[in-house]
């Protein structure tokens, strides 16, 4: 298992100074190189536990491993969680605007050596090696996954404003490609997209398994994108994942046909 999540359990507090419980002892093994779907109502938790893998949560109890190490999340803030190999798409991720396609793919980058200060003047020809690198890398990438001659290999110097929503879904995911991660944590990827990229954002995803073998834990509403490109599904209900095990099996539970496909 890649990450193995313990017992976790998490509370907030309202403005009536309510104390509720969200998560209530979520155990979840995610298995390496498989694509794992949580799936749940609104308001389950599930983005909370996004929050607590990635860093962005600290008021938690219970245990993670990751790669077969315990790992304190609480003590790590969210850039060294992301360094050391776990990456996130959020719910509303899109590209920076006011930088170029180019820069942000580089941004994605796990070299750092155009962010150690004052590397360009010191060892520019270091300096000049590694973007040129990353450069290739981002090339590659996005050949790779559009095709050869796609568009976007000529838009490379556009301002990342210029790209539709749904397209700045796809080339945020294409981005992943760039960090050397290897657990990606993708928050409803097709949210808000437009249905014509939904395949292509499904063709990404099976990429970053079969290709670059990655293991993805994603969150999405869409069950046909979900048995589309799942492997495994986790149901998150009252605080606890109460159903697990491969996606058709699962959504295919009367349980869970009942109490959140409403079938």
């Amino acid at each position: 298992m890649i990450l193995r999540l313990k017992d976790i359990h998490i509370s907030f507090t309202n403005a009536h100074n309510e104390t509720f419980d969200l998560l209530r002892g979520v155990n979840l093994d995610v298995e390496k190189g498989k694509i794992t779907a949580l799936i749940g109502g609104n308001g389950t938790g599930k983005t909370t536990l996004f929050n607590i893998i990635s860093g962005f949560e600290k008021n938690y109890k219970g245990k993670i491993e990751f790669e077969g190490h315990e790992v304190n999340f609480k003590r790590m803030p969210a850039y060294k969680i992301s360094m050391e190999g776990i990456g996130r798409l959020f719910q509303d991720g899109q590209l920076m605007s006011g930088l170029t396609l180019m820069e942000n793919m580089k941004l994605a980058s796990n070299d750092t050596t155009g962010e150690i200060p004052f590397v360009s003047l010191l060892f520019p020809n270091r300096y000049k090696q590694a973007e040129l690198k990353k450069e290739a890398q981002a090339r590659e990438i996005l050949t790779r996954i559009f095709g050869e001659n796609n568009k976007y290999l000529s838009l490379l110097n556009q301002d990342a404003s210029a790209f539709s929503y749904g397209e700045q879904r796809l080339l945020s995911l294409a981005r992943m490609l760039m960090g050397g991660d290897r657990l990606l944590l993708l928050d409803e990827p097709t949210s808000g997209v437009h249905p014509q990229y939904i395949n292509t954002i499904a063709q990404i995803i099976r990429e970053m398994k079969e290709r670059e073998g990655l293991t993805v834990l994603l969150i999405e509403h869409n069950m046909h994108f979900v048995r589309e490109v799942a492997d495994t599904c986790a149901y998150l209900d009252e605080g606890v994942i109460a159903e697990v095990g491969p996606t058709n099996v699962v959504l295919g539970n009367q349980k869970v046909r009942n109490s959140y496909l409403g079938l």
